[in-house]
């Protein structure tokens, strides 16, 4: 554990699974007098609660008197948030983050879940008779979690107090803000501490990394929400201000960062269109994400599986922003969506 800026502590937690993609994560945590607060709680592994317990505890935070802010619910950001929740934490939550009962990249264990699975997929153009071998690695998985068996990617339910953007947060002399950062996911948040220049950008701005706008539905406009809050951030935070993202170090030069991101997915903008312009024909997400990205075996392995769900979900979110900017015509027959490009005259 280190101090990264006054009054707040950092622990950087791994998860050395090579399959699992993300491998490590930093939760921070702010100890005041009545409530502290921890952002975010990292991998449900057990030796990452130990760890976490052990930074509360040097810190003097009691678990009755933790307040935990999950900037979004993806596996390595609320991994342990039940448990912490057993033991007396409270939870605040975008409830945003569950507007979907089935979310490509992660998976939440409910009744629902299957039925849109099947629908979302099928969306995008993987179905048991378009795709037989990629639909059963994503059924094989489902089955594992429908039988109870441990997945790393799948989420278990736990109850959360509503947070929305613009609401405050106090703890001690910090007076955050909750900003709107959506792209990378519906409801992603972040906390802002204008006075002392301190920004937590959960998954939004990272050092060297593009991070994954992820999406399997249309009509939400993640893409330009994503280019929408860099700019924002940009703007607001372009002068002594502390950047502290999920994963990696701060960030020293916002400016550059935001442009290097921005320029990033634009570039992968520009491929899948090149991709549509040189086939001159209607095409389903999962396909153009073969020719793009020369992805077209079935996932051999959870790291496999994982992998295809990032581009998959990718490629679905270049293809709505494309769409929304004119780009693109989009239709669904047999629940599958199709996507062309415009003939510009």
């Amino acid at each position: 554990m280190r101090e990264v800026f006054p009054g707040v502590f950092e622990i950087r937690l791994h998860d050395r699974s090579d399959s699992h993609g993300v491998r490590e994560i930093s939760i921070f945590l702010i100890p005041a007098r009545d409530r502290s607060l921890m952002i975010d709680t990292g991998f449900r592994l057990p030796e990452c609660f130990r760890m976490l317990e052990e930074g509360l505890h040097s810190l003097h935070i009691p678990m009755d008197r933790l307040d935990i802010f999950l900037t979004h619910r993806h596996h390595d950001h609320c991994g342990l948030a039940s448990e912490f929740q057993k033991r007396g934490a409270r939870i605040f939550m975008n409830p945003e983050e569950e507007r979907h009962p089935y979310d490509c990249l992660s998976y939440r264990p409910e009744k629902n879940s299957l039925p849109e699975q099947e629908r979302v997929l099928r969306s995008a153009g993987i179905s048991e008779e378009q795709s037989p071998e990629i639909w059963a690695a994503f059924q094989k998985v489902s089955e594992r979690i429908e039988r109870h068996e441990d997945w790393f990617l799948a989420i278990t339910g736990f109850p959360y107090e509503k947070a929305r953007a613009g609401e405050h947060f106090d703890y001690g002399d910090f007076h955050f803000r909750a900003i709107p950062l959506r792209g990378h996911t519906y409801g992603q948040l972040g906390l802002m501490e204008e006075e002392k220049k301190l920004f937590f950008t959960a998954d939004q701005l990272i050092h060297g990394v593009s991070p994954i706008v992820a999406t399997t539905y249309v009509g939400e406009g993640l893409l330009q929400a994503f280019f929408d809050s860099m700019e924002y951030v940009k703007k607001r935070c372009h002068s002594g201000w502390t950047i502290l993202p999920s994963h990696g170090n701060r960030i020293e030069n916002v400016s550059e960062e935001v442009d290097k991101t921005v320029f990033a997915y634009l570039e992968k903008t520009s491929r899948v269109k090149d991709c549509l312009e040189k086939q001159r024909e209607e095409m389903c997400c999962r396909r153009l994400m073969e020719l793009c990205y020369q992805a077209g075996e079935a996932p051999k392995d959870e790291a496999g599986l994982f992998l295809y769900k990032m581009t998959l979900t990718k490629t679905f979110s270049i293809l709505e922003y494309l769409h929304d900017i004119n780009f693109v015509s989009r239709r669904m027959q047999g629940g599958t969506y199709y996507w062309k490009l415009l003939e510009k005259e």
